[in-house]
Protein backbone atom coordinates (compact mmCIF):
# COMPACT_ATOMS: atom_id res chain seq x y z
CA UNK A 1 0.00 0.00 0.00
CA UNK A 2 1.18 3.52 -0.79
CA UNK A 3 1.90 5.15 2.54
CA UNK A 4 2.43 8.81 1.58
CA UNK A 5 1.04 10.76 -1.35
CA UNK A 6 2.73 14.06 -2.15
CA UNK A 7 0.28 16.30 -4.01
CA UNK A 8 2.24 18.86 -6.02
CA UNK A 9 0.23 21.81 -7.36
CA UNK A 10 1.83 23.94 -10.03
CA UNK A 11 1.00 26.84 -12.32
CA UNK A 12 3.60 28.82 -14.28
CA UNK A 13 6.45 27.64 -12.06
CA UNK A 14 8.96 27.19 -14.88
CA UNK A 15 11.86 28.58 -12.84
CA UNK A 16 11.08 26.82 -9.55
CA UNK A 17 9.51 23.48 -10.44
CA UNK A 18 12.90 21.86 -11.17
CA UNK A 19 14.35 22.45 -7.70
CA UNK A 20 10.96 21.53 -6.19
CA UNK A 21 10.97 18.15 -7.97
CA UNK A 22 14.61 17.58 -7.00
CA UNK A 23 13.67 18.11 -3.36
CA UNK A 24 10.88 15.52 -3.68
CA UNK A 25 13.10 12.97 -5.42
CA UNK A 26 15.65 13.43 -2.62
CA UNK A 27 13.06 12.02 -0.16
CA UNK A 28 13.31 8.56 -1.75
CA UNK A 29 13.30 5.77 0.80
CA UNK A 30 13.58 2.11 -0.19
CA UNK A 31 11.48 1.08 2.83
CA UNK A 32 8.63 3.51 2.19
CA UNK A 33 6.03 3.38 -0.57
CA UNK A 34 5.47 6.92 -1.86
CA UNK A 35 3.74 8.50 -4.81
CA UNK A 36 3.81 12.05 -6.12
CA UNK A 37 0.75 13.34 -7.96
CA UNK A 38 1.64 16.40 -10.02
CA UNK A 39 -1.28 18.57 -11.10
CA UNK A 40 -0.48 21.33 -13.60
CA UNK A 41 -3.21 23.96 -13.71
CA UNK A 42 -2.82 24.66 -17.44
CA UNK A 43 0.48 26.53 -17.22
CA UNK A 44 1.21 28.93 -20.07
CA UNK A 45 5.00 28.72 -19.75
CA UNK A 46 7.36 25.71 -19.95
CA UNK A 47 6.43 24.27 -16.56
CA UNK A 48 4.94 21.06 -17.98
CA UNK A 49 7.93 20.47 -20.26
CA UNK A 50 10.32 20.79 -17.32
CA UNK A 51 8.20 18.32 -15.31
CA UNK A 52 8.08 15.75 -18.10
CA UNK A 53 11.79 16.01 -18.76
CA UNK A 54 12.72 15.63 -15.11
CA UNK A 55 10.21 12.93 -14.17
CA UNK A 56 10.67 11.07 -17.45
CA UNK A 57 14.28 10.32 -16.60
CA UNK A 58 13.58 9.26 -13.03
CA UNK A 59 14.29 5.60 -12.16
CA UNK A 60 13.68 5.52 -8.39
CA UNK A 61 10.86 4.03 -6.31
CA UNK A 62 8.67 7.12 -5.96
CA UNK A 63 5.70 6.70 -8.29
CA UNK A 64 5.07 9.90 -10.25
CA UNK A 65 1.75 10.61 -11.95
CA UNK A 66 1.13 13.77 -13.98
CA UNK A 67 -2.25 15.38 -14.59
CA UNK A 68 -2.96 18.58 -16.48
CA UNK A 69 -6.09 20.73 -16.39
CA UNK A 70 -7.31 21.72 -19.83
CA UNK A 71 -8.10 25.21 -18.53
CA UNK A 72 -6.91 27.26 -15.57
CA UNK A 73 -9.06 26.68 -12.46
CA UNK A 74 -6.99 27.91 -9.52
CA UNK A 75 -5.18 26.35 -6.58
CA UNK A 76 -8.26 24.90 -4.85
CA UNK A 77 -9.30 22.79 -7.85
CA UNK A 78 -5.69 21.73 -8.42
CA UNK A 79 -5.39 20.40 -4.87
CA UNK A 80 -8.78 18.70 -5.07
CA UNK A 81 -7.75 17.00 -8.32
CA UNK A 82 -4.70 15.58 -6.59
CA UNK A 83 -6.63 14.54 -3.50
CA UNK A 84 -9.26 12.72 -5.57
CA UNK A 85 -6.51 10.59 -7.13
CA UNK A 86 -4.39 10.03 -4.01
CA UNK A 87 -3.89 6.47 -2.79
CA UNK A 88 -1.64 7.11 0.21
CA UNK A 89 -2.55 6.60 3.84
CA UNK A 90 -1.23 10.13 4.44
CA UNK A 91 -1.13 13.13 2.09
CA UNK A 92 1.24 16.07 1.98
CA UNK A 93 0.48 19.18 -0.11
CA UNK A 94 3.35 20.96 -1.85
CA UNK A 95 3.41 24.07 -4.05
CA UNK A 96 5.56 24.31 -7.17
CA UNK A 97 7.22 27.49 -5.90
CA UNK A 98 8.50 25.72 -2.77
CA UNK A 99 10.74 22.81 -1.86
CA UNK A 100 10.98 20.11 0.77
CA UNK A 101 13.92 20.26 3.10
CA UNK A 102 16.37 17.31 3.08
CA UNK A 103 15.06 14.36 5.12
CA UNK A 104 11.62 15.96 5.32
CA UNK A 105 9.73 12.67 4.93
CA UNK A 106 12.12 10.78 7.22
CA UNK A 107 11.52 13.42 9.90
CA UNK A 108 7.77 13.02 9.54
CA UNK A 109 8.07 9.24 9.76
CA UNK A 110 10.18 9.33 12.94
CA UNK A 111 7.55 11.54 14.57
CA UNK A 112 4.74 9.33 13.28
CA UNK A 113 6.36 6.24 14.82
CA UNK A 114 6.38 8.03 18.17
CA UNK A 115 2.81 9.30 17.78
CA UNK A 116 1.18 6.62 15.65
CA UNK A 117 -2.37 7.87 16.38
CA UNK A 118 -1.77 11.40 15.05
CA UNK A 119 -4.32 12.69 12.54
CA UNK A 120 -2.05 15.53 11.47
CA UNK A 121 1.66 16.23 11.87
CA UNK A 122 2.74 19.80 11.23
CA UNK A 123 6.34 20.55 10.35
CA UNK A 124 8.15 23.82 10.88
CA UNK A 125 8.81 25.86 7.76
CA UNK A 126 11.17 28.56 6.58
CA UNK A 127 9.58 31.58 4.90
CA UNK A 128 12.02 32.86 2.30
CA UNK A 129 10.18 36.14 1.69
CA UNK A 130 10.16 37.00 5.42
CA UNK A 131 13.49 35.33 6.31
CA UNK A 132 12.05 33.56 9.35
CA UNK A 133 10.68 30.27 10.58
CA UNK A 134 6.96 29.90 11.24
CA UNK A 135 7.44 28.29 14.67
CA UNK A 136 10.10 30.58 16.07
CA UNK A 137 9.50 29.60 19.72
CA UNK A 138 8.92 25.86 19.38
CA UNK A 139 11.93 23.87 20.66
CA UNK A 140 10.44 20.38 21.03
CA UNK A 141 7.51 18.42 19.63
CA UNK A 142 4.13 19.44 21.02
CA UNK A 143 1.15 17.07 21.06
CA UNK A 144 -2.41 18.39 21.04
CA UNK A 145 -5.27 16.02 21.85
CA UNK A 146 -8.94 16.45 22.55
CA UNK A 147 -12.14 17.60 20.94
CA UNK A 148 -11.86 19.43 17.67
CA UNK A 149 -12.74 22.75 19.31
CA UNK A 150 -9.80 22.41 21.69
CA UNK A 151 -7.37 21.90 18.84
CA UNK A 152 -9.01 24.60 16.74
CA UNK A 153 -8.58 26.96 19.68
CA UNK A 154 -4.88 26.22 19.66
CA UNK A 155 -4.80 27.00 15.95
CA UNK A 156 -6.41 30.37 16.57
CA UNK A 157 -3.80 31.18 19.17
CA UNK A 158 -1.20 30.95 16.35
CA UNK A 159 0.19 27.59 17.41
CA UNK A 160 -0.99 26.16 14.10
CA UNK A 161 -0.48 28.11 10.92
CA UNK A 162 -3.15 28.30 8.26
CA UNK A 163 -1.34 26.97 5.20
CA UNK A 164 -2.43 23.65 3.74
CA UNK A 165 1.13 22.83 2.70
CA UNK A 166 3.63 21.06 4.95
CA UNK A 167 1.06 19.11 6.95
CA UNK A 168 1.08 15.31 6.90
CA UNK A 169 -2.65 14.56 7.04
CA UNK A 170 -4.38 11.21 7.41
CA UNK A 171 -6.30 10.92 4.14
CA UNK A 172 -9.16 8.94 5.68
CA UNK A 173 -9.91 11.93 7.92
CA UNK A 174 -10.33 14.17 4.88
CA UNK A 175 -12.56 11.73 3.01
CA UNK A 176 -14.69 10.74 6.02
CA UNK A 177 -15.26 14.37 7.00
CA UNK A 178 -15.64 15.45 3.34
CA UNK A 179 -12.97 18.11 3.76
CA UNK A 180 -11.87 19.64 0.47
CA UNK A 181 -10.86 23.05 -0.84
CA UNK A 182 -13.56 25.59 -1.73
CA UNK A 183 -13.07 26.15 -5.45
CA UNK A 184 -14.87 29.50 -5.31
CA UNK A 185 -12.03 30.96 -3.22
CA UNK A 186 -8.70 32.14 -4.61
CA UNK A 187 -7.26 32.00 -1.08
CA UNK A 188 -8.71 28.75 0.24
CA UNK A 189 -6.31 27.76 3.02
CA UNK A 190 -8.07 29.45 5.95
CA UNK A 191 -11.44 27.82 5.43
CA UNK A 192 -9.82 24.42 4.78
CA UNK A 193 -7.69 24.70 7.91
CA UNK A 194 -10.73 25.50 10.05
CA UNK A 195 -12.55 22.44 8.73
CA UNK A 196 -9.50 20.24 9.26
CA UNK A 197 -8.68 21.23 12.82
CA UNK A 198 -12.31 21.12 13.91
CA UNK A 199 -12.38 17.45 12.84
CA UNK A 200 -9.09 16.11 14.19
CA UNK A 201 -8.52 14.35 17.48
CA UNK A 202 -4.74 14.64 17.67
CA UNK A 203 -2.07 16.90 16.17
CA UNK A 204 1.70 16.93 16.57
CA UNK A 205 3.73 20.10 16.02
CA UNK A 206 7.39 19.60 15.13
CA UNK A 207 10.18 22.14 15.61
CA UNK A 208 12.08 20.54 12.70
CA UNK A 209 12.12 22.59 9.50
CA UNK A 210 10.71 20.32 6.81
CA UNK A 211 9.59 22.83 4.18
CA UNK A 212 10.81 26.00 2.52
CA UNK A 213 8.33 28.52 1.14
CA UNK A 214 9.72 30.25 -1.93
CA UNK A 215 8.86 33.75 -3.09
CA UNK A 216 5.51 34.06 -4.82
CA UNK A 217 5.88 36.92 -7.28
CA UNK A 218 2.85 35.81 -9.29
CA UNK A 219 0.50 35.64 -6.31
CA UNK A 220 1.73 38.38 -3.99
CA UNK A 221 -1.26 40.45 -2.98
CA UNK A 222 0.73 43.64 -3.27
CA UNK A 223 1.34 43.23 -6.98
CA UNK A 224 -2.07 43.76 -8.54
CA UNK A 225 -5.47 45.19 -7.70
CA UNK A 226 -7.02 41.96 -8.99
CA UNK A 227 -5.17 39.86 -6.41
CA UNK A 228 -6.17 42.15 -3.56
CA UNK A 229 -9.84 41.99 -4.52
CA UNK A 230 -9.60 38.20 -4.86
CA UNK A 231 -8.07 37.95 -1.38
CA UNK A 232 -10.76 40.16 0.14
CA UNK A 233 -13.52 38.17 -1.58
CA UNK A 234 -12.01 35.08 0.04
CA UNK A 235 -11.94 36.86 3.41
CA UNK A 236 -15.58 37.78 2.92
CA UNK A 237 -16.71 34.25 2.03
CA UNK A 238 -14.61 32.75 4.83
CA UNK A 239 -16.02 35.18 7.41
CA UNK A 240 -19.58 34.38 6.33
CA UNK A 241 -18.86 30.66 6.56
CA UNK A 242 -17.34 31.02 10.03
CA UNK A 243 -20.34 33.00 11.23
CA UNK A 244 -22.65 30.33 9.81
CA UNK A 245 -20.77 27.63 11.73
CA UNK A 246 -19.95 29.62 14.88
CA UNK A 247 -19.94 27.54 18.09
CA UNK A 248 -22.24 28.23 20.97
CA UNK A 249 -20.56 30.00 23.89
CA UNK A 250 -20.19 27.22 26.43
CA UNK A 251 -18.66 27.50 29.87
CA UNK A 252 -16.33 24.56 29.23
CA UNK A 253 -15.06 25.46 25.77
CA UNK A 254 -11.82 26.95 27.07
CA UNK A 255 -12.50 30.28 25.42
CA UNK A 256 -12.99 28.83 21.94
CA UNK A 257 -16.07 30.94 21.20
CA UNK A 258 -14.19 34.14 21.96
CA UNK A 259 -11.16 33.04 19.93
CA UNK A 260 -13.45 32.12 17.02
CA UNK A 261 -15.17 35.52 16.99
CA UNK A 262 -11.88 37.35 17.50
CA UNK A 263 -10.44 35.58 14.50
CA UNK A 264 -13.31 36.79 12.32
CA UNK A 265 -12.73 40.29 13.67
CA UNK A 266 -9.02 39.96 12.83
CA UNK A 267 -9.91 38.90 9.28
CA UNK A 268 -12.13 41.95 8.89
CA UNK A 269 -9.50 44.24 10.46
CA UNK A 270 -6.88 42.90 8.08
CA UNK A 271 -9.28 43.49 5.21
CA UNK A 272 -9.89 47.04 6.40
CA UNK A 273 -6.16 47.73 6.38
CA UNK A 274 -5.91 46.45 2.82
CA UNK A 275 -8.85 48.59 1.66
CA UNK A 276 -6.90 51.62 2.85
CA UNK A 277 -3.76 50.59 0.96
CA UNK A 278 -5.25 49.39 -2.31
CA UNK A 279 -8.02 50.22 -4.74
CA UNK A 280 -10.80 47.86 -3.64
CA UNK A 281 -14.11 47.64 -5.49
CA UNK A 282 -17.22 49.01 -3.79
CA UNK A 283 -19.05 45.67 -3.78
CA UNK A 284 -16.33 44.06 -1.69
CA UNK A 285 -16.35 47.01 0.72
CA UNK A 286 -20.11 46.74 1.18
CA UNK A 287 -19.85 43.01 1.75
CA UNK A 288 -17.16 43.43 4.40
CA UNK A 289 -19.23 46.09 6.16
CA UNK A 290 -22.28 43.80 6.18
CA UNK A 291 -20.27 40.91 7.66
CA UNK A 292 -18.88 43.18 10.38
CA UNK A 293 -22.44 44.20 11.32
CA UNK A 294 -23.43 40.54 11.41
CA UNK A 295 -20.50 39.73 13.70
CA UNK A 296 -21.59 42.46 16.10
CA UNK A 297 -25.20 41.28 16.12
CA UNK A 298 -24.28 37.62 16.60
CA UNK A 299 -21.90 38.36 19.46
CA UNK A 300 -24.50 40.57 21.17
CA UNK A 301 -27.29 38.01 20.71
CA UNK A 302 -25.04 35.32 22.19
CA UNK A 303 -24.80 37.34 25.38
CA UNK A 304 -21.11 38.19 25.05
CA UNK A 305 -21.39 41.75 26.28
CA UNK A 306 -17.69 42.46 26.88
CA UNK A 307 -16.67 41.05 23.51
CA UNK A 308 -19.48 42.97 21.80
CA UNK A 309 -18.35 46.23 23.43
CA UNK A 310 -14.78 45.57 22.30
CA UNK A 311 -15.90 45.03 18.70
CA UNK A 312 -18.12 48.11 18.88
CA UNK A 313 -15.47 50.55 20.04
CA UNK A 314 -12.21 49.10 18.68
CA UNK A 315 -10.72 51.40 16.07
CA UNK A 316 -12.80 54.37 17.18
CA UNK A 317 -11.40 57.56 18.69
CA UNK A 318 -12.47 56.38 22.16
CA UNK A 319 -10.81 52.97 22.01
CA UNK A 320 -7.77 54.19 23.90
CA UNK A 321 -9.95 55.12 26.87
CA UNK A 322 -10.78 51.49 27.61
CA UNK A 323 -8.16 50.06 29.96
CA UNK A 324 -10.05 46.91 30.91
CA UNK A 325 -7.76 43.87 31.18
CA UNK A 326 -10.09 41.88 28.91
CA UNK A 327 -9.66 44.51 26.23
CA UNK A 328 -5.89 44.33 26.55
CA UNK A 329 -6.06 40.55 26.12
CA UNK A 330 -8.36 40.92 23.11
CA UNK A 331 -6.00 43.45 21.51
CA UNK A 332 -3.02 41.15 22.07
CA UNK A 333 -4.90 38.25 20.47
CA UNK A 334 -5.93 40.42 17.50
CA UNK A 335 -2.32 41.58 17.08
CA UNK A 336 -1.07 37.98 16.97
CA UNK A 337 -3.77 36.96 14.51
CA UNK A 338 -3.03 39.93 12.25
CA UNK A 339 0.63 38.92 12.24
CA UNK A 340 -0.43 35.39 11.26
CA UNK A 341 -2.51 36.77 8.39
CA UNK A 342 0.40 38.93 7.21
CA UNK A 343 2.47 35.73 7.00
CA UNK A 344 -0.30 33.94 5.11
CA UNK A 345 -0.40 36.55 2.36
CA UNK A 346 3.35 37.11 2.26
CA UNK A 347 3.55 40.58 3.80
Amino acid sequence: MTYITIILSTYNHETTIGPCLESIIAQENADLMMECIIVDDCSTDNTLAVIRRQVGGYKGNISFRIFRHQSHHGLARTRNTGLERAQGYYVLFVNGADRLRPECIDTYMVTLMRHWDADVIVGNAFLTSLNRNIFSQLTSARVLRGRGVVIAHEMLRSHLYLYANNKLVRRELLTASQISFDEHLDFCDIQWAFALFAAVGSVVLMPDITYEYGKRENSSIGQTEKNVNALLNSYLATSEHLLDTAPRPESDDGGYYQAHQLFIFALLSHASRLTEEFNVNSQVKRGLSAVQSRLLSQTKNDGQKMLYLFFKQEGSVISGLFKNSSFRNYRQTISEMMALLDVLVGR
